[in-house]
């Protein structure tokens, strides 16, 4: 039997000193280079390393959308207790992201995602887009309705669109609102991705079977590019399944 992964701890833009400090407090080691390895073990295929994002990271990130890197996680503003714990959810899980609503605007988290599942499963063309579709479409969600609290646009007119610009502008410049964190947690089961995206807004309350189903929030989209879905968490938390 495989030993289990190896687990380090890496950073980008992040004080050295503090890092130890999370490292230790995490009982996980440094991860230096896949020439040094964890703990003697030098193979990348082994290890998992989960990196903090501290600061002007985001020119280096697309390096590590790759073999050993499983989990990227956006320090902003958190203390050293919730990265901990941002830290256990990673170690808990195949592939992790939590960045800030502002990051996670701006950024095709839905294909840099894919671009690292892909490296792990093999995907059809046609699995390949129904997950990038659903997934940028939770993602949108959880940022627009989810963090910013924004309602669904009503109308093409450009009243609705100029008034749906103006409000998202306000909302993502807000630090109430921008700094809330969007995670995206993926567990690679054998014959399945289950991808979940969880958001920090209000949530909202689910209709009755018979009616839309959170009208206006693309669930139907969701529903036919995925095996199965689940709402937890008041509407914050979207559970899909995808078969590989």
């Amino acid at each position: 039997m495989a030993p289990p992964p190896a687990v380090a701890l890496h950073s980008l833009g992040f004080p050295a000193e503090r890092l130890a400090d999370l490292a230790a407090a995490a009982h996980l080691p440094l991860w230096r280079s896949e020439t040094d390895g964890i703990n003697g073990r030098a193979d990348p295929l082994s290890s998992r390393v989960l990196v903090l994002l501290g600061h002007a990271w985001e020119d280096q990130l697309a390096g590590t959308w790759t073999h050993p890197y499983t989990a990227w996680i956006e320090v902003a503003a958190l203390a050293d207790h919730s990265i901990l714990e941002l830290i256990q959810r990673a170690v808990e899980t195949s592939l992790y992201i939590s960045f800030t609503t502002i990051t996670a605007n701006r950024r095709d988290l839905a294909g840099e995602l894919l671009s690292v599942i892909g490296q792990r499963r093999t995907l059809s063309h046609d699995s390949r887009d129904n997950m990038e579709l659903a997934l940028h479409e939770a993602l949108s969600n959880a940022v627009l309705h989810g963090n910013l609290q924004l309602e669904s646009l009503s109308g093409l007119s450009v009243e609705a669109l100029e008034r749906f610009s103006n409000d998202l502008t306000g909302r993502i410049t807000d630090p109430d609102f921008a700094n809330r964190r969007i995670d995206v947690i993926c567990n690679l089961d054998v014959d399945a991705v289950i991808i979940d995206v969880v958001d920090q807004g209000k949530g909202f309350f689910l209709k009755p079977k018979t009616e839309p189903l959170a009208s206006g929030r693309g669930f139907d989209l969701i529903g036919v590019s995925c095996q199965s879905f689940q709402l937890l968490d008041g509407g914050r938390r979207l559970s899909m399944r995808f078969p590989v």
